[in-house]
C-alpha cells in the first residue's frame, strides 16, 4: 500500500499509534508502544516522533511502576524502555536524512542539480519532492528546511515562496494539470530570499510509465522579470508612439512591402471615416477599395504613380483630391517613402497625407487675381501705349500734310515747279513709310509674332528721333547736343523698339525741364562703345533730377499728373528684352541721365523677342 499524500501518512500513523497504545496498555506490555513511536517517527516526521517517545515513556511508566504490573525492577526496566524509544526514533531520523541526500543529491548520473536555472520534482499527486541547489538558493532555505516544509503540508510551499496575489491563480492551473496530465504552463511571482518578488514562469510535465501512469512531475522555472519589465517598456513606449503618432496634426498610413494599406493613424480615420473596425486583417486590405476614395478624376493617375513607385521602390510625392467623410473632396498631397534594413530590402512604406486645400484653393484664387491683374495692366499699357502711338503716328501724319500742302502749291505756281514738288514728294513718302512702321509694329506686336532682329546704326536711331521731335524740341525751346560716336558699332537689334525707347526718354526729358529756365534747357544726347562689348546711350537733362531711381522703372510710378506710370517700365522690359539694361542717375551739375546699354552682338545670332514688350 502506497501513502501519497501528507494527510494519509498521518492517519496511518494514527490509527497504528492508536492500536499499539491500546494493545500495550491491555496487555500490560509497554514493548508494543515501540510500535507506535516507529509509526509516528516514519509516517509524520522527526518532531512528531520525539514527542511520541516522550508520550511513551510515560505511558511505559505508568504501566512498569504500577503495582498490578508487579515488577521488582520497574525503574531499571522504565529507563531501558526510555532508551530503546529514542534510539528507535533517532535511527529513523538518521534513516530519512539520508534516504533523502541518496535520492536527491547524492545520485552518482545526471539528476537535477544539473538543471540551469530553479528546478524541481514532485509525486504524482502533487507533493513537492525535492527543489534543485539553484532553487533552495534563490529562495534561501536549506535542504533540511524545505524537507520539513515538505512534510507539513502538500501545498504549504504554494504560500511561503508564492506571490499572494498569484497563489490561487498558480495552485488551480496545478490542479488542472494534476487532474488532466496536461502541461503546466504559469507565469508568477516568487520570493527571492530577500523578500523580493520576481516574475517565473512555470513549466511542469508529466512522467510516465511504460503503462502511461503518471509516476512524477518535473519543472523548471525560468526567471522572466526582466523580460517582461522590457516588454511592459516597449508596450509603454508603443502607447506612446501610437498616441504621438495620433496627435500629430497630419494623417499618417502604412503599407506593406506590395503596397497593401497595413495602418491609418486616428487623424486619418476620423478625417476620411474609415471604419477600422471593419476593416480586413492587417496587410491583406485590397488597394484598390482605397484607391475609391480619391475623385473619379484622379483615381487612374493616382493609381498609376502609386505603383510605378512601388515597382521601382522610389518616394513619392503626388496631389490629388480625397473623399472626406462628409463627401467633400478636397485637395490632399501626398508624400510617402520606404523603410529599407540593412541590405536595402523595403520593409514597410510611410505615408503622410496634408491636406492642402484652403492652399490650392487660395492659389487659385491668386491665380485668378493675377489674371485680372495682368489684364488691368495690359489695358493700362494699352492706355499708354496708345497715347504713345497717337505721339508717334503725329509726328509723320503732320509731316505728311504739310508736305501735302507744300507739293500742292509748287504744282499750282506758274510755271509749276517740278522738282521742288519731287523733293517734297520723297519727303511724304518718307514720313508716310515711317507712320506705315509704327502701325506694323504695333499689328505685329498685338498678333505675338517676333520681329526679326537686324543689325541697326542707334546713331541714325537717334537721329530719326530727333527728326520726328524736332518740332516739339524747338516749342518747348530746348537745345539739343549730340556726341554721337562715329565709330559705334552696329548691333542686332529691333529697330522700331529701339526707337520707342529712345523717343521715350527723350520726351520724359524735354517735360522735365519745363520748370526750369529757358536759357538752362539743354538735352544732350551722347552714343559710346565700352570695352566690355556694350555700346551706350544716354539721354541727359538739365531738369530737377530724380527723388526714386529705381522706382521710376516700376509699374504706375508716375511723378506726371496726368501720367499712368508705364512709359519706362516698358522701356526696360524692351530694353532687357535685348539682354541689355537701363538705369538712372542724378547728374551733380543738376538734372538727371538715363543709360541705355545693349551687347554687340550679330543680326544671325540672336533674336530680339517682341513677347518682353507685350508683357511689360
Amino acid at each position: 500500500m502506497q501513502l501519497t499524500s501528507s494527510h494519509q501518512r498521518r492517519v496511518a500513523a494514527a490509527a497504528i499509534g492508536a492500536a499499539s497504545v491500546l494493545l500495550a496498555w491491555f496487555a500490560r506490555e509497554p514493548s508494543g508502544l515501540l510500535v507506535a513511536v516507529t509509526a509516528v517517527s516514519i509516517c509524520v516526521g522527526w518532531k512528531a516522533g520525539l514527542v511520541s517517545v516522550a508520550t511513551a515513556s510515560f505511558l511505559a511508566g505508568a504501566i512498569l511502576l504500577s503495582p498490578a504490573y508487579g515488577a521488582e525492577n520497574g525503574p531499571v526496566q522504565l529507563t531501558a524502555f526510555v532508551a530503546g524509544a529514542f534510539g528507535l526514533w533517532l535511527v529513523v531520523k538518521i534513516f530519512r536524512t539520508i534516504s533523502f541526500y541518496d535520492r536527491v543529491y547524492q545520485d552518482p548520473g545526471p539528476n537535477f542539480t544539473d538543471i540551469p536555472g530553479l528546478g524541481w520534482s514532485a509525486y504524482p499527486d502533487g507533493r513537492l519532492r525535492f527543489l534543485n541547489p539553484a532553487a533552495l538558493e534563490y529562495v534561501g532555505v536549506t535542504t533540511e528546511e524545505i524537507r520539513e516544509i515538505m512534510n507539513a503540508d502538500d501545498f504549504s510551499w504554494w504560500r511561503r515562496f508564492v506571490h499572494a496575489d498569484d497563489v490561487e491563480a498558480s495552485m488551480a492551473q496545478w490542479r488542472h494539470s494534476l487532474e488532466t496530465g496536461e502541461p503546466m504552463i504559469v507565469e508568477k511571482r516568487l520570493r527571492r530570499f530577500d523578500g523580493t518578488y520576481r516574475w517565473f514562469r512555470d513549466t511542469g510535465v508529466a512522467s510516465r510509465d511504460e503503462s502511461g501512469r503518471i509516476i512524477g512531475w518535473y519543472g523548471h522555472t525560468e526567471d522572466i522579470d526582466d523580460r517582461r519589465k522590457a516588454e511592459a517598456a516597449l508596450r509603454q513606449s508603443e502607447r506612446e508612439l501610437r498616441l504621438l503618432v495620433d496627435t500629430v496634426p497630419t494623417m499618417i498610413w502604412l503599407m506593406t512591402p506590395a503596397g497593401l494599406p497595413y495602418y491609418f493613424n486616428k487623424r486619418f480615420v476620423d478625417w476620411a471615416g474609415v471604419d477600422s473596425a471593419r476593416e480586413e486583417p492587417r496587410g491583406t486590405r485590397q488597394f484598390a477599395l482605397h484607391v475609391e476614395l480619391f475623385h473619379p478624376d484622379d483615381r487612374a493617375a493616382v493609381k498609376a504613380v502609386f505603383q510605378k513607385s512601388f515597382a521601382r521602390g522610389e518616394p513619392l510625392q503626388h496631389k490629388g483630391r480625397l473623399c472626406r467623410k462628409d463627401g467633400v473632396y478636397r485637395w490632399i498631397d501626398s508624400r510617402f517613402e520606404p523603410l529599407r534594413d540593412e541590405d536595402g530590402t523595403i520593409l514597410r512604406w510611410y505615408g503622410v497625407n496634408f491636406d492642402v486645400d484652403d492652399e490650392v484653393r487660395a492659389q487659385e484664387s491668386l491665380r485668378l487675381a493675377d489674371e485680372r491683374l495682368a489684364r488691368a495692366l495690359r489695358a493700362a499699357s494699352l492706355s499708354e501705349l496708345s497715347v504713345s502711338i497717337a505721339h508717334e503716328l503725329n509726328q509723320p501724319l503732320q509731316a505728311v500734310v504739310a508736305n501735302a500742302g507744300a507739293f500742292q502749291r509748287w504744282l499750282n505756281a506758274d510755271p509749276p515747279n517740278f522738282d521742288h514738288a519731287s523733293r517734297v514728294a520723297q519727303k511724304i513718302i518718307r514720313n508716310a513709310d515711317a507712320a506705315a512702321q509704327v502701325i506694323s509694329r504695333i499689328r505685329a506686336l498685338f498678333s505675338k509674332t517676333e520681329g526679326e532682329p537686324r543689325a541697326i546704326d542707334l546713331n541714325a536711331v537717334i537721329r530719326e528721333v530727333c527728326d520726328l521731335l524736332g518740332e516739339r524740341l524747338t516749342s518747348n525751346s530746348v537745345k539739343l547736343d549730340l556726341h554721337l560716336d562715329p565709330r559705334l558699332p552696329e548691333t542686332a537689334a529691333d529697330h522700331v523698339q529701339m526707337e520707342q525707347v529712345v523717343l521715350n526718354l527723350v520726351r520724359n526729358s524735354i517735360e522735365a525741364m519745363q520748370d526750369v529756365s529757358i536759357s538752362e534747357r539743354n538735352l544732350r544726347i551722347v552714343s559710346r562703345r565700352q570695352n566690355d562689348g556694350t555700346v551706350e546711350i544716354e539721354v541727359r537733362d538739365r531738369g530737377r533730377g530724380l527723388t526714386d531711381l529705381e522706382g521710376i522703372f516700376e509699374a504706375f510710378y508716375t511723378t506726371k499728373p496726368d501720367g499712368m506710370g508705364m512709359g519706362l517700365a516698358i522701356c526696360r522690359s524692351i530694353v532687357e528684352a535685348h539682354y541689355g539694361r537701363l538705369w538712372a542717375e542724378n547728374v551733380e551739375a543738376g538734372g538727371a541721365s538715363i543709360t541705355i546699354s545693349l551687347p554687340i552682338r550679330a543680326a544671325d545670332t540672336t533674336k530680339a523677342p517682341t513677347s518682353a514688350t507685350a508683357s511689360a
